[in-house]
């Protein structure tokens, strides 16, 4: 039975997402959820197949949230929210180059992007192209590992 539960690319980064949010360690969150340190960490780090739905359960009890938080629920598309650019750019699969981008290249893409927003063009660009530059560096650099 647990062969074939595949954990989902997010998931994992799902759950490190909420633990940060609440500020919990690993620790703190498996004995509030009643969950080994170790499995937490292995399931935010992809390498532990989706656990059960008790197990799911608890650590969103222990998370304040609801489970559909924790995990994808197929949904017809006009059930689908909208979602925001900076969710779909941290929480949603997307290939950069071929390739599926780590979270932190996802971050770094987010912060480039807000950079982007931010910025007052019209009057400041040539500080605005400095810290553009600098996001795309850091941006490009993470991709490469």
């Amino acid at each position: 039975m647990g062969k074939d539960r595949e954990m989902p690319r997010t998931f994992g980064q799902k759950l490190r997402h909420f633990r940060n949010l609440r500020g919990y360690s690993c620790k703190e969150l498996g004995t509030l959820a009643k969950i080994d340190q170790g499995y937490i960490n292995r399931m935010e780090l992809g390498k532990r197949r989706a656990p059960s739905y008790p197990i799911i359960k608890n650590l969103c009890t222990a998370l304040k949230i609801d489970v559909t938080d924790l995990i994808d629920i197929e949904q017809s598309e006009e059930e689908l929210p909208v979602k925001s650019i900076q969710e779909v750019l941290v929480f949603h699969e997307y290939l950069i180059n071929g390739k599926l981008p780590g979270m932190e290249a996802r971050e770094n893409l987010l912060a480039l992007m807000q950079t982007l927003l931010d910025c007052e063009w019209e009057e400041n660009k040539h500080i605005e192209t400095v810290k553009i530059t600098e996001k795309v560096n850091q941006f490009l650099n993470s991709l490469k590992q």
